[in-house]
């Protein structure tokens, strides 16, 4: 299965559809891999096919 579950019981002001970041500017997929206690490129690569990817260079 390739589906994700968030606590955000102690976010009370969150709605259902609101847009939620697992990780990006302002949380480094560093940070997650941490607590993950495994390297980022192990958090990428085990995110489905199905997700759509967007790619873009600055």
């Amino acid at each position: 299965m390739d589906m994700t579950m968030l606590d955000v019981t102690q976010i009370p002001e969150a709605q259902v559809g609101d847009e939620v970041t697992i990780f990006g500017e302002n949380l480094p997929v560093q940070e997650l891999a941490e607590c993950l206690q495994t390297i980022p490129y192990e958090v990428f690569t085990n995110i489905s096919e199905r997700v759509k990817r967007v790619y873009w260079q600055e």
